[in-house]
């Protein structure tokens, strides 16, 4: 079994739920084909470099893994298939130097808290306190 990561990059035009059958769905193709799924990343939306296919944004999700490599080649023809993704990369740590920097990864992704929503993130603005002055008589 080699050490494998995948970044993929899904279409932001998908609602939440289209989004999380879609990672779903990545996620199915893998497990299908022998990965044994070992961390997520769920990077959340953000910019791209570039537009791809006029998005000018993506949601950003990577998996971490260990699979046979015979079996890449079928999932990232599968990978290919799917619609809703924009791009894909998947990277193999081949030296034990690369395991060793994979397992720090992985150790460091199930470490980090789950992300929060947008909304949540920006602290709340509080109305100016309605100033009281004596009235005049």
């Amino acid at each position: 079994m080699r050490h494998y990561e995948n970044l993929v990059i899904v279409k932001p035009t998908l609602t939440e739920e289209e989004t999380k059958a879609s990672i779903a769905a990545i996620e199915e193709v893998l497990t299908s084909n022998g990965a044994e799924i070992v961390a997520r990343d769920e990077m959340g939306t953000k910019k791209l470099a570039y537009p791809i296919a006029k998005n000018e944004r993506g949601y950003f999700h990577v998996v971490y893994y260990t699979m046979a490599p015979a079996a890449i080649a079928e999932v990232e023809r599968r990978f290919r298939i799917n619609e809703d993704l924009l791009r894909f990369v998947t990277i193999k740590y081949d030296s034990k130097r690369e395991v060793t920097a994979w397992n720090d990864l992985v150790a460091k992704t199930k470490n980090k808290p789950a992300a929060a929503p947008a909304a949540e993130e920006a602290p709340a603005v509080e109305a100016p306190a309605a100033e009281t002055t004596p009235a005049a008589e």
